[in-house]
């Protein structure tokens, strides 16, 4: 009787009699016991009365899980909010970790600078998503906490003390079990939803709940839009998101939030993208770039297809990301274009059918052709009148000068050439870059073919990979030709988010083609284990086909083969520097070699058993390859192209050395040491001196002094075409005349 009596009491909006009144003024007694507990006070009943207690000075009265944000870092989007703070962490940790990854992402010169707007507000509420409710999200922390408090005591003091009558228990030990231990979820949040002073719309719908210990799932925070999570991922920044989540000092330090799991609600917190449309313009000026429309159809009738299902490169045009509008990006057609779908592999482009803004176009003629006559006019008159103010006075300005090609100052042959072939790579890239935009997906995409596990025959097992397993294996090809192939398998029962990341590597290795890289030939995706497969080197790794041609075995490379091999791995690194890619792991092992000499890039991860002393483990981080790392990359975890262009120096030094281990004889630790006070390789014996420059230069301190891959490129041409006229030309001998 007395029990549903306290159900009535709790439930009802009106209390009918004092007995009511003084059940619920009670339990509201209880409930602030329980929090007082918690916050640092010891509040005990006594039959009618209750003795407080405080704490040691010595314990830290603990914090709640919204706390208002006063760091630096993401002071621009937080400032003076409550932020959610797991309770394994503090404010502190995740701020040091923010101003880590701040620092990787000011330092990045691959990231582009369409997704470096987006990668700080990115970080900050991802790791410190905003609390819609921080009183009503503490105490309801605070209440779990006590509540999961008195459990532990009530199971202990059930294993020692025989079981009585409540009534008894609670007036000897002066011991009352909280209220609501023994209601249900929707009494409580009514209670306390009474209790509150404030107002809160959605606090204790069907959507919002809380648990012991919180997440981010379980408590009423304000998340990334979804939708805006998604954009970047999948479309603007994909490459940059890619790398971020495998970076380890942002995806694994960083709580960054899985789009796909991320609930789909009005109030959330935007990153501030835009998608650039205007749906009042219906007619573009001259080629169409700044048109922002929203027509769809292209000429023919036919529906536009969404611009990322067919682009790589929406980063560089974000008026692209989200739509299927007709838009003219690089200028590469006539007037505003789209993709449209003939149900075969090949994209077709298709003109739209747009009007000409040519009503307003005389308009701005006569405006630009009177603001240009009125130019001449004032230019004009201020010359004159300058004339008639230096009337008869010699004007210094013709006094004959030296031209400026005249090498007046005398420069260096050496230095002048070497910075010239920096100024020419620079301009080549960015020739490269414009003519790549123009020609934009003409014929950049080319779908990867699909097998089935029915094609594939597995041979042998060659190592194992971050994925997997790599296997040697036997290709059925669609003309019915078999072919041996790299297998790159993903282990079975991957999780989610590993298959996503197998995913992203085949789009991100799809655009690769070039003839020193290994370029992937087809996927099977249709049932596990999801493959990739790549081309089949015949001749194994660079390193293990080195030694087997060493002195050591009798045998030996000439210089024409020594310029050949470094002449390759360089073509292929300038490619993928090009086309913004870091290795990170460039080294003998990492390289394959074919039939005729022919050297590959690759990373199928086969070296991690066969080569697992050549990684090191520094300061708890994932393995990595010092013997082959510039300073920069070993202390500050920075990979750049310039560290792979310190890599290549290393490279070369394995070439000219038949495949010795760099710094043999001292371990991965006095390596470090060794890097950081600039003791280098030493010249190989078979090296030329001016090869052993190039590594020298390569292994310049300063990253921004070391050679580009362009310029490496071009030297090792220009010696291997002067090493072949060598070998070409024939040996003359003279004999001496018998009158003689």
């Amino acid at each position: 009787m007395y029990t549903s009596q306290r159900k009535r009491c709790i439930r009802a909006t009106t209390f009918p009699n004092t007995t009511s009144q003084k059940m619920f003024t009670k339990t509201i007694f209880i409930l602030l016991i329980s929090v007082l507990n918690v916050c640092g006070l010891g509040v005990y009943e006594n039959g009618l009365n209750f003795e407080v207690t405080t704490k040691p000075h010595n314990e830290e009265i603990p914090s709640g899980i919204c706390q208002v944000y006063y760091g630096t870092i993401c002071e621009k989007f937080l400032k003076n909010q409550n932020v959610f703070v797991p309770p394994n962490l503090s404010l502190n940790e995740i701020e040091e970790r923010l101003k880590a990854a701040y620092g990787v992402i000011k330092e990045s010169k691959d990231m582009n600078p369409n997704c470096r707007v987006y990668a700080l507000p990115s970080l900050c509420f991802s790791s410190l998503p905003l609390c819609r409710t921080p009183e009503r999200t503490n105490l309801l922390y605070f209440s779990n906490r006590a509540a999961q408090k008195e459990r532990s005591k009530s199971k202990k003091s059930n294993s020692t003390h025989d079981t009585t009558s409540a009534s008894t228990e609670n007036h000897i030990t002066g011991y009352r079990r909280p209220r609501f231990l023994d209601k249900n979820l929707k009494d409580r949040r009514s209670f306390l939803k009474r209790k509150s002073t404030l107002a809160y719309d959605d606090v204790f719908s069907a959507e919002i709940s809380s648990r012991y210990p919180p997440t981010r799932e379980s408590e009423n925070l304000r998340r990334i839009c979804r939708d805006e999570c998604e954009l970047l991922e999948n479309e603007l920044c994909q490459k940059e998101y890619a790398i971020a989540k495998r970076h380890p000092v942002l995806g694994q330090k960083l709580p960054l939030e899985e789009c796909q799991s991320l609930p789909r609600h009005d109030d959330c917190a935007s990153l501030g993208i835009t998608i650039d449309v205007n749906p009042e313009q219906d007619c573009y000026w001259e080629n169409g770039a700044g048109y922002r429309g929203t027509l769809a159809v292209s000429g023919t009738g036919k529906q536009c297809l969404r611009w990322s299902s067919l682009m790589k490169e929406i980063s560089d045009y974000p008026e692209l990301a989200g739509q299927n509008y007709c838009r003219n990006p690089g200028n590469v057609e006539e007037r505003p274009w789209c993709f449209v779908d003939d149900k075969s592999f090949e994209k077709i482009i298709e003109l739209c059918e747009i009007p000409k803004c040519a009503d307003k176009m005389w308009f701005y003629i006569f405006v630009t052709i009177g603001t240009v006559i009125g130019c001449v006019i004032f230019y004009i008159v201020y010359v004159c009148m300058k004339r008639r103010r230096n009337g008869g006075m010699t004007n210094i300005q013709n006094i004959n000068t030296p031209n400026a090609d005249k090498n007046i100052y005398g420069n260096s042959q050496v230095n002048s050439s070497l910075e010239m072939t920096r100024l020419n790579s620079n301009n080549t890239n960015n020739e490269q870059q414009s003519m790549f935009s123009q020609n934009l997906e003409r014929s950049s995409l080319l779908r990867v073919p699909q097998y089935t596990l029915q094609d594939l025959e597995f041979v042998e097992e060659l190592g194992e990979g971050a994925f997997g397993k790599v296997y040697k294996g036997q290709l059925t090809q669609v003309s019915g030709e078999k072919i041996f192939v790299a297998v790159k398998a993903l282990k079975e029962n991957a999780s989610l988010k590993t298959q996503q990341d197998f995913r992203r590597e085949i789009e991100l290795i799809s655009d690769l083609k070039h003839d020193n890289i290994v370029c992937i030939l087809g996927v099977v995706l249709n049932k596990e284990p999801y493959c990739m497969l790549f081309e089949y080197m015949s001749n194994g790794d660079l390193h293990e086909f080195l030694i087997a041609n060493s002195p050591s075995e009798n045998k030996s490379l000439t210089q024409l083969d020594f310029l050949k091999i470094s002449l390759q791995i360089s073509e292929g690194m300038e490619y993928l520097s090009n086309h913004h890619y870091v290795h990170r792991d460039l080294a003998a092992r990492n390289c394959l070699v074919g039939d005729k000499l022919t050297v590959k890039i690759s990373d199928f991860g086969l070296s991690r058993d066969i080569y697992s002393s050549d990684y090191y483990r520094v300061q708890s981080k994932s393995l990595l390859p010092v013997r082959w790392m510039p300073s920069e990359s070993i202390l500050y975890g920075k990979f750049t192209t310039e560290s792979d262009v310190w890599s290549f120096g290393v490279v070369l030094w394995e070439i000219y050395s038949y495949g010795m281990q760099p710094y043999y004889g001292h371990s991965n630790q006095e390596v470090i040491n060794l890097v950081r006070s600039r003791q280098l390789l030493s010249c190989p014996e078979a090296c030329p001196t001016a090869v052993y420059s190039l590594m020298i230069e390569c292994w310049h301190e300063q990253s921004v002094r070391r050679p580009s891959f362009s310029e490496i490129a071009h030297r090792l041409k220009v010696w291997y075409q002067g090493q072949l006229k060598l070998n070409s030309t024939p040996t003359l001998t003279i004999k001496s005349s018998p009158n003689t």
